[in-house]
C-alpha cells in the first residue's frame, strides 16, 4: 500500500534516527545516508554496501526499543544507538535487498524505474508521457513511467485535474497534461504534509499514523458526494484496479 508520500515520510523520519549509527549485526557497518527511489528506501552503508526495503502491501520500517517483539517482524537490525531497526510485514510481500551498491542498483526494480514526479519539471513530464500510448491511469500506475505513483495518488490526481482515467494519453492537449502534472504534484505534496495515508497497516517509523486518508478527495468515497459538484461518486475497474470517479467532473471525451 505505501506509495511515494508514505515512503518519503518514512525516509525523512528515519534519517535523524539512523544517520551516523552503525548496524552491529551487519558487520558494524556505518549508515552514511538514506534515499528514496520510487517506493523503495535505500540505506547506504560503509564499504559501498546498501540495505534497501520495498514495503509492498503491508510492510513498515520501525525504530524500536530492543525488547519489542511481534510475530510479524521479518528482519531486525541492532543499532549502535541501542535501538533496533525492524522490518515488520504482516502479509510477507515486502522485499529486502542487501549487498554491494553496484549490484543492488543493477536490480531490475531500480534499473527500470521511471521519472520521479517530485523531481521533474513540466517540460520533461510532457516529453516523457508523449512517448507512451494508452489509458492515462494505466500509465500512471506503471513504475517505469512515473516512479512512486500508486492507486490512491492516481485517482486523487485525475479527479483534481478533471480527467477521466480511461482517456488516452495520445489524445491529451498540452493544457490537459499541464493540469495532470500540477495535480500529481499537488496531491503528493499535500499527502506528505498530512503524513501520508494510514489505511490498514502502514505507520510512520515512530508508530504514529498519517492523516491524508481522512482528507482524501475521491479515493474509496463510492456513494458519497463529489467534493466539487455533489455528484455521487462511482467505482469502476480501470487497468484491473478499483477506480473512483465523478462522472460529472471527469467526463470521457
Amino acid at each position: 500500500m505505501p506509495e511515494l508520500p508514505e515512503v518519503e515520510i518514512t525516509k525523512r523520519k528515519l534519517k535523524p534516527l539512523l544517520a551516523g549509527k552503525r548496524i552491529l549485526n551487519l558487520g558494524n557497518k556505518k549508515i552514511l545516508k538514506l534515499e528514496r527511489r520510487g517506493k523503495a528506501i535505500l540505506i547506504y552503508l560503509s564499504g559501498d554496501y546498501i540495505l534497501a526495503f520495498h514495503q509492498r502491501m503491508s510492510g513498515k520500517i520501525l525504530v524500536t526499543d530492543p525488547g519489542f517483539t511481534d510475530s510479524h517482524v521479518r528482519y531486525r537490525y541492532h543499532l549502535s544507538s541501542g535501538k533496533d531497526l525492524i522490518f515488520h510485514d504482516v502479509r510477507k510481500f515486502g522485499i529486502k535487498w542487501y549487498g554491494p551498491e553496484k549490484k543492488i542498483l543493477r536490480d531490475k526494480y531500480f534499473s527500470k524505474l521511471g521519472l520521479d514526479p517530485l523531481e521533474i519539471n513540466f517540460m520533461k513530464f510532457e516529453k516523457h508521457l508523449r512517448m507512451h500510448r494508452g489509458m492515462v491511469k494505466a500509465l500512471l500506475l506503471r513504475q517505469d513511467v512515473l516512479a512512486g505513483v500508486g492507486n490512491i495518488i492516481a485517482d486523487e490526481s485525475l479527479w483534481k485535474a478533471r480527467i477521466h482515467p480511461r482517456e488516452k494519453i495520445e489524445n491529451f492537449s498540452k493544457e490537459e497534461l499541464k493540469r495532470l502534472y500540477d495535480a500529481i504534484r499537488f496531491i503528493l505534496k499535500k499527502s506528505i504534509m498530512l503524513g501520508g495515508s494510514t489505511m490498514r497497516n502502514w505507520l510512520h517509523p515512530d508508530s504514529t499514523t498519517g492523516g491524508y486518508f481522512k482528507k482524501r478527495l475521491i479515493y474509496q468515497r463510492k456513494g458519497k458526494k463529489c467534493r466539487r459538484c455533489g455528484t455521487i461518486i462511482t467505482r469502476v475497474k480501470v487497468a484491473g484496479r478499483g477506480t473512483f470517479i465523478c462522472t460529472t467532473c471527469q467526463k470521457l471525451k
